[in-house]
């Protein structure tokens, strides 16, 4: 049987949600029925670069600055030469943009959009949505567009104007044989690793250091639970641009010594294992079904995060985790402390939510969903 032929194209594959389950299914898709090809206009980015090394053709650095005319002309090319049946664009906006172009040109019909996200927050507090008028009228040439849930189907069809038939939920799954479940064996060893005391209270966030993942709200929580004589160590996973302006918050505050900046982090497992909670405080424009916390919830680590987005498909409150308003330091300080003070009811909330993820939310699920659109969509 002839290989069904897809062009993935994104801008960069770095350490984000998106990148990592596009990375999982790539891994999965059975190389003896699909042949994928990857393009990345920038740099591969760490993501990217794993999945060239891990045997997967492509090229990077196609083009030398945003919406470079002269990259989707190269691009157009390879996709000629290549003949793809469908052209998988991931929504960064360079790669939706010049991804469906290159398609036009190549006279490739198919072109696919994996959406991952709703609206992004600037460093001004201001809002703005992740879909402009420009993305709305690119989505009219698009055959069809990728949710990763039904709230956020909802919401794409909401703010783009498709029609509810053109949206495909697929929704993020995570490969669970990476993420074990917590053991006492495995958080003896992971604590002892990052030098954390027996009695010591770990709250951890894993998430780029952009303003909609709300850091500041999980600071000024630290700093009221520290005005009450709780103090708590804080790890940090994730790196971005206002890590600087983060640490001087941090310091600002008065809690700078419990604020610790891990960085990329390569082995999240393992400071998973050695946190009592793991929050994600995130704004109301962003959380389409995010992966760090489906990824702590496989390890039967607690959660909480705001009650936003997808995520309440997820997390059902008092039951697979706690949430909270977005932007209320109090009440994640609140829940915070209702976690670390009970933490009997914590691991059975936790129990019950890696129980969802092994049900719903599998690696296997998302791969099985790619497999039924791409089949759909190409005959050969």
């Amino acid at each position: 049987m002839e290989k069904r032929r897809i062009a993935l194209v994104a801008s960069t594959f770095g350490v984000g949600g998106a990148e990592i389950v596009t990375g999982n299914v790539l891994r999965r898709l059975p190389r003896d029925r699909y042949e994928v090809r990857l393009y990345f206009l920038h740099e591969a980015g760490i993501v990217g670069r794993d999945l060239l090394a891990g045997g997967f053709d492509g090229t990077e650095r196609l083009c030398t600055r945003r919406r470079d005319v002269r990259g989707a002309v190269q691009l157009a090319r390879r996709l000629r030469e290549f003949r793809p049946g469908v052209v998988w664009c991931l929504d960064h906006i360079d790669a939706m943009w010049l991804g469906r172009a290159a398609a036009v040109v190549a006279r490739i019909p198919d072109t696919v959009i994996a959406s991952h996200s709703t609206g992004l927050v600037g460093a001004n507090g201001r809002t703005r949505p992740s879909f402009g008028w420009r993305e709305r009228v690119l989505m009219e040439f698009v055959t069809r567009v990728i949710a990763v849930s039904r709230t956020h189907a909802r919401y794409l069809a909401s703010v783009t104007g498709l029609a509810p038939a053109r949206i495909t939920v697929i929704e993020n799954g995570v490969d669970l044989s990476r993420w074990p479940a917590m053991t006492r064996a495995a958080r003896r060893e992971a604590r002892n690793h990052f030098t954390i005391g027996a009695n010591e209270h770990v709250v951890t966030m894993v998430a780029a250091m952009r303003p909609e993942k709300a850091h500041e709200v999980l600071f000024d929580a630290v700093a009221a639970l520290a005005a009450r004589e709780k103090r708590i160590r804080v790890l940090l996973a994730g790196d971005g641009p206002r890590r600087d302006a983060l640490r001087q918050r941090a310091e600002a505050l008065g809690i700078g010594s419990q604020i610790e900046f891990l960085g990329i982090v390569r082995d999240v497992a393992q400071l998973l294992h050695a946190s009592d909670v793991v929050v994600l405080p995130s704004y109301d424009v962003v959380e389409t079904l995010p992966l760090s916390l489906l990824e702590a919830m496989a390890c039967g680590i607690p959660v909480i995060a705001s009650r936003v987005g997808s995520v309440p498909e997820v997390v059902a409150d008092g039951e697979t985790g706690l949430l909270v308003e977005p932007g209320s330091a109090g009440e994640l300080a609140a829940a915070i402390n209702a976690t670390l003070e009970d933490p009997a009811a914590a691991l059975r909330r936790a129990e019950f939510a890696r129980r969802r993820v092994e049900t719903y939310y599998s690696v296997d699920r998302t791969v099985s969903g790619y497999r039924r659109l791409f089949d759909d969509m190409m005959v050969v």
